[in-house]
């Protein structure tokens, strides 16, 4: 039997409820994934010390560059975000995909609300969070799902022929999205 794929997964699928609202989420195909990979999980905003649960942080433009921001306390955690991320994935081997969270100002993948500055209003909700833009640059070639993107047939198919083909098969639990 062929080893299985090493998957990079946002740890709010089940492992510890680290959500900002103190929550995990619970998803079918995460609990499949972790039967039939090797997961690797962990949570950008613990690791920059939010904490949990934490007031909400967002994703917001000022001048043309999108920060991350937390608007109950006023405090900026783009830096420390992107420093993390960096030194995070550097240190990620073989990965064969990521699952992350969507909409997450951290781990959402094009679908994630952007603010204009610190007002309210919303100027686009296909913004990616801070972790899963480094993600996509540093990984170019290593597919990357989230729980939305299961609504795609295509997207998820992919997603699938993509990290376990090369380990021999997709597991019959995946079956559903082939037919």
């Amino acid at each position: 039997m062929s080893k299985k794929p090493k998957i990079y997964m946002s740890r709010c699928f089940g492992f510890d409820k680290c959500r900002y609202d103190g929550k995990d989420f619970f998803c079918d195909f995460a609990e499949n994934l972790k039967k039939h990979a090797e997961i690797i999980h962990w949570c950008p905003e613990i690791a920059i010390d939010l904490g949990c649960p934490r007031e909400k942080i967002r994703v917001i433009r000022i001048d043309e560059k999108n920060l991350l921001f937390q608007p109950e306390t006023g405090k900026f955690w783009t830096e420390k975000m992107l420093e993390y991320s960096n030194n995070y994935l550097e240190t990620l081997i073989n990965i064969d995909g990521f699952f992350l969270k969507a909409k997450s100002p951290s781990c959402g993948v094009k679908n994630t609300k952007l603010f204009e500055g610190k007002s309210e209003k919303i100027i686009s909700y296909e913004a990616s969070g801070f972790f899963a833009e480094r993600v996509l640059a540093l990984f170019p070639d290593t597919p990357v799902l989230t729980e939305e993107d299961l609504k795609e047939k295509e997207k998820t198919q992919d997603f699938l022929k993509k990290v376990f083909l090369k380990y021999g098969r997709i597991p019959a639990c995946f079956a559903g999205f082939f037919s």
